[in-house]
């Protein structure tokens, strides 16, 4: 034992005499590392002292493993967690990339296009949301040209019977004064068709373009109901039809709506004029009912009606029910459409039921103004 290491015994010795018990550690001149614990003992009036050495090497060793340990558990958590952020970054990387590259493509044109994502969380969503979009651009895109068609289709007719007649007229190729007022008939019709249809077409464009202004004040349902009723009789009696008008509203402040009074007229005659032109025998009538909140206006007629598949479409542009009858009845295929977004315009809804061979129901919802 070295003189540090015994003058260490004897600080424990004089510390135990003090304090009658003390533990201490420390290190001996070769480096290990001890606990010494110093008791002072009195036996039949002998003092004395009793030591007791533990060696703590086994201890320290046991620490140093731990702490190597630990330090490799810190490298290997570490490259885990960099694995791990890099498959993670991986994985969610690929359903963007898949999502960028289908909207470029969208972005193109190629409205076909379509990402793959079954998830059901937020990257799920988004591939769901763009395949919407996807859809509803190519419905869009399918429309406009169905749309395009049919204007020209419908710009050329009427266009070839007044260049055709007018051609006929303007040679004399006439017999009687009775076929040319026939050809002058024919020219009158067209250029009327001709005139609806770039006024429905200058309508539509002004809606769509967002710049189709209503006027919109307090206006009695009732009132124009019977201007509607008046207007469209003349039509209904070339025919032999009937036209009643059934009011359930129970005073004046129930038929009032916001609106304007010469759109909701248009929508009101365009429904009557074609329960009129598809009914060829029976009545037309017209309904209001009113609640707490809005007012229904019914339009129902007895005439041919339309197949259930056929309605959810009707409201649509050029669309036609009966494209081999469309001649014979008339009309430019966009009444309805116009109709529908008038409707909405003025915050209200329009629904159909049709029966083949009963007849068709057009049902206007319009909110009722509320104190």
């Amino acid at each position: 034992m070295s003189h540090h290491d015994t003058g260490y015994l004897l600080n424990l010795i004089h510390s135990a005499d003090s304090q009658h018990y003390m533990t201490n550690s420390f290190e001996d001149s070769d480096g290990k590392t001890y606990i010494a614990t110093a008791s002072h003992i009195n036996v039949n009036n002998s003092k004395g002292h009793v030591i007791v050495f533990s060696s703590l090497e086994s201890i320290i060793q046991s620490i140093k493993k731990v702490q190597d340990f630990l330090k490799l558990s810190a490298i290997g958590s570490l490259f885990l967690g960099i694995g791990l952020t890099y498959f993670i970054t991986k994985k969610l990387s690929q359903p963007l990339v898949s999502m960028e590259k289908a909207a470029r493509q969208i972005a193109k044109g190629n409205y076909n296009t379509r990402t793959i994502q079954k998830s059901g969380d937020e990257l799920g969503s988004l591939a769901r949301a763009i395949n919407d979009l996807a859809f509803s651009l190519q419905r869009v895109n399918e429309q406009r040209r169905e749309f395009f068609a049919n204007i020209s289709h419908e710009l050329r007719t009427p266009m070839t019977y007044l260049k055709g007649y007018s051609k006929v007229l303007r040679e004399g190729r006439w017999k009687t004064e009775e076929e040319r007022n026939q050809y002058l008939e024919i020219i009158d019709h067209e250029a009327t068709r001709l005139t609806y249809l770039v006024d429905d077409l200058f309508d539509l464009a002004q809606m769509d373009e967002g710049r189709f202004n209503l006027e919109h004040k307090k206006v009695n349902i009732n009132e124009i109901i019977k201007l509607v009723v008046k207007k469209t009789a003349y039509k209904a009696l070339d025919q032999n039809l009937n036209i009643e008008y059934l009011c359930e509203l129970s005073d004046k402040e129930d038929s009032i709506v916001l609106g304007d009074p010469l759109r909701l007229e248009q929508v009101l005659i365009n429904l009557v004029e074609n329960a009129i032109k598809y009914t060829k025998e029976g009545s037309i009538t017209i309904y209001t009912v009113s609640n707490d909140e809005n007012i229904k206006i019914k339009v129902r007629d007895t005439g041919i009606g339309m197949e259930e598949e056929e309605l959810p479409y009707i409201f649509e542009r050029f669309y036609r029910v009966e494209k081999s009858r469309s001649r014979a009845f008339g009309g430019t295929g966009l009444g309805l459409s116009i109709v529908k977004q008038l409707i909405e315009l003025h915050n209200g809804t329009i629904e159909v039921e049709s029966t083949v061979g009963e007849g068709t129901e057009f049902t206007i919802i319009l909110p009722k103004i509320l104190d």
